[in-house]
């Protein structure tokens, strides 16, 4: 019997969904309490510029050993969503904000591949 190789498993899982994402960030270990702090209190143009854009049951959560941030979000279509807060006037202006709390490159979203779900 042969296994297919793992790229072509994810790629080809019954599971993997365009309504679903869930991605990696990586935050300075010294600007997660400032990091976490930001998030309480998320403008509200941004708050807005997401819902437009088609994010739903978008949460964030994080792993304070490392600052790694796993982040989720659903919408009708993932890219569609994501596309939309690129273009997103708010967005570089969120971004910019933001930048400073992320290790080098660590504020680019490594999407992670699903295989596995139960509705």
């Amino acid at each position: 019997m042969v296994t297919p190789d793992l790229d072509t498993l994810l790629a080809t899982s019954e599971a993997r969904s365009p309504h679903r994402c869930c991605f990696l960030l990586h935050v300075r270990p010294e600007k997660l309490t400032e990091y976490v702090a930001a998030h309480q209190d998320v403008w509200e143009e941004m708050r807005e510029a997401l819902s437009a854009a088609g994010w739903r049951n978008y949460s964030l959560f994080l792993r304070p050993e490392d600052g790694m941030v796993v982040g989720y979000f659903e919408a009708d279509d993932v890219d569609a969503a994501q596309g939309a807060m690129a273009r997103a006037a708010i967005s570089p202006r969120w971004e910019a904000a933001m930048g400073e709390y992320f290790t080098p490159g660590g504020d680019e979203k490594q999407v992670l591949p699903q295989y596995f779900h139960l509705p």
